[in-house]
């Protein structure tokens, strides 16, 4: 049976049918261009009708989701494209029949995401994202250098300006595609753990206090402020968000000042050294962001105070290029490893 619903387009608006195997777009066509119809408008009278003709546009039905529930669909021009956007309701899991657990999700820059049970963590490495932030601000900065001595209009000025449009649209695809292999590694951990409630740290106000001053120039505030500029953090709680919510994960935040430096054994705070935390009263070690994540769960929720069993350390995507040329038939042949992780430590 075909359905149909109502297709918002940015010029017009159209009704559509949808099968199993089609989608047909239903459009009204004039048969003249703008130019040309602007140009008959001018030349002749301004109150002259144009037939319109019915038209239809079939294209395939791939969606994964079944399209009976879909009530709104959308065209929008993306990646140089037209792309067909439609939304439906999905159901939330219920996950109820489980037992409370509480899991903390700590950002950063160096690792995107960190989140820890009272025993487990897995740690994101976000050091690709922000390669690719630095590598286009610093392409960027130079086109608009040498846009700036052309003419403008000229057409060395339009090819620097088309490079500049092919390095954010490239920049922009290959940090959506990190963001987004990032959380579902995160929700698929969250998943295996069987946890119900995660808490993220609120980062909002993180760049207070690195402003260049008149009284206090100091060159550490301005590299500062422009790696805080650079950071996504915001794209990835979203993204972390909606898909925790859709496997029934109840997600909040709290605010995270000073849990990197709280013992959670003694209570007691402590400088980190680097990305290690080291309790000088029980002389325990632990990843300084696996224990900023517990603490941000614990400033909400109970969470019981145990040594972990084992800390995982992964990657977003396995780059290939990073392979050695020279291991030889013995080595990974450019290929992905075969386990659960690409690094595993134990704590």
């Amino acid at each position: 049976m075909a359905k149909k619903i109502l297709l918002l387009h940015p010029l017009k608006k159209a009704s559509m049918d949808i099968s199993t195997d089609a989608i047909t777009i239903k459009k009204v066509d004039y048969g003249f261009s703008l130019c040309d119809l602007l140009t008959k408008k001018k030349q002749k009278n301004w109150n002259e009708k144009f037939p319109k003709q019915h038209t239809s546009v079939v294209i395939p039905n791939r969606s994964e989701e079944s399209l009976d529930t879909c009530n709104y669909a959308e065209i929008v021009w993306r990646n140089g494209a037209y792309w067909f956007c439609y939304a439906v309701q999905v159901p939330e899991q219920d996950l109820s029949a489980y037992e409370k657990k509480v899991a903390g999700g700590d950002l950063g820059e160096i690792h995107a995401v960190a989140v820890a049970t009272s025993d487990r963590a897995l740690v994101l490495s976000g050091r690709a994202m922000r390669s690719i932030f630095q590598f286009r601000a610093k392409d960027l900065a130079e086109l608009s250098k040498k846009m700036s001595r052309c003419k403008k209009g000229s057409r060395q000025w339009k090819k620097y300006k088309y490079a500049r449009n092919r390095l954010r649209q490239t920049s922009k695809n290959q940090l959506e595609a990190l963001e987004h292999k990032t959380t579902k590694e995160i929700v698929t951990f969250l998943e295996e753990e069987k946890v119900t409630h995660l808490v993220i740290g609120n980062v909002s106000g993180i760049e207070k206090g690195t402003k260049k001053k008149e009284q206090k120039k100091r060159k550490q505030n301005k590299v500062r402020r422009q790696q805080l500029s650079l950071w996504n953090q915001g794209e990835i709680k979203q993204k972390l968000t909606y898909k925790a919510k859709l496997k029934g994960i109840l997600v909040t935040e709290n605010e995270e000042s000073y849990t990197s430096q709280d013992c959670p054994f003694c209570g007691g705070r402590h400088q980190a050294n680097g990305r290690r935390f080291i309790c000088s009263v029980h002389k325990t070690e632990i990843h300084r962001d696996v224990n900023g994540a517990q603490n941000i769960a614990r400033k909400k929720h109970h969470m019981a105070v145990q040594p972990l069993v084992s800390v995982v350390f992964k990657q977003p995507v396995w780059y290939q290029r990073f392979l050695s040329k020279k291991q030889g038939d013995s080595s990974l042949k450019d290929k992905p490893p075969t386990g659960k992780s690409i690094a595993g430590r134990t704590a």
